[in-house]
């Protein structure tokens, strides 16, 4: 076989799935996988509110992208893209880390015997029927006769740390027009906040990650989505790739004015 033909094929390897192959229930049925989601309805909701808006999403950027080079390009949808993909961004933002907030505190009350004294405080009689603060304490119950519970919760916390820290980056320069850096007092401004551009292969906003002069990526509102989709299959990762993870999304700061 000659190179010609190697590339020819290469090149025909789609980057993106058909927007066909995806469930439209795929996307909250992942979320639902994560340990003590599917416990709490209201988290439920959103997550079944996030989905629909990602198969109106799916739908509009697929038939952006398929009359990408009409003479008349569909601008009304394409407008319609960019107004609705930072909003959902934000949306899946919040969701998972409303998640990881009660997944952290769980752990951290089981891992100071304060599972019991946590949910006495919530079961307090109040006068009236506060809904979520028993949602709360029925789940702080759960997770005490449960260990394996909080176990779970510990592996999908790593699982999905990779995807909701690319997520977290975006969403920072969308909204705050930072950039997301780990404990920092004084985060640097994000380079052209909200710039994006449609991507070729699948109609989807693809956004720049930037960190001062440094470009460490570019990621599609779609690479989110798949990344929430595949949660089930993504595997625990090692300290390692964790370690490795992290350094680069944050690397050092470089002024190109120091001396030496």
């Amino acid at each position: 076989m000659d190179d010609d033909h190697i590339n020819e094929d290469y090149d025909d390897q789609p980057r993106y799935r058909s927007v066909a192959k995806i469930g439209p229930g795929d996307l909250v049925e992942a979320l639902k996988s994560l340990a003590g989601f599917s416990e709490n309805p209201f988290l439920v909701v959103q997550a079944g509110q996030l989905c629909m808006v990602d198969n109106l999403l799916n739908a509009l950027e697929d038939d952006v992208m398929c009359h990408q080079a009409d003479d008349d390009r569909p601008r009304g949808k394409m407008a319609l893209l960019g107004a609705l993909s930072p909003m959902w961004i934000y949306a899946a933002y919040e969701l998972q880390r409303t998640w990881r907030q009660r997944c952290e505190e769980v752990i951290k009350l089981a891992d100071s015997g304060g599972l019991d004294f946590k949910a006495g405080h919530l079961e307090r009689d109040l006068g009236y029927r506060h809904y979520d603060r028993e949602l709360r304490a029925e789940q702080l119950r759960d997770a005490q006769q449960r260990p394996e519970l909080v176990a779970q919760m510990r592996i999908d916390l790593r699982r999905t740390e990779i995807g909701f820290t690319t997520l977290e980056f975006i969403r920072v320069a969308l909204a705050k027009h930072e950039v997301s850096k780990k404990g920092s007092k004084k985060p640097p401004i994000a380079f052209a906040p909200g710039m994006a551009h449609r991507n070729q292969y699948c109609g989807s906003l693809e956004y720049e990650m930037s960190n001062g002069g440094t470009i460490i990526g570019t990621v599609t509102r779609r690479d989110i989505a798949e990344t929430i989709r595949f949660i089930p299959e993504t595997e625990n990762p090692s300290d390692e790739a964790l370690a490795s993870f992290r350094a680069y999304m944050n690397p050092p700061d470089i002024d190109p004015f120091a001396r030496g």
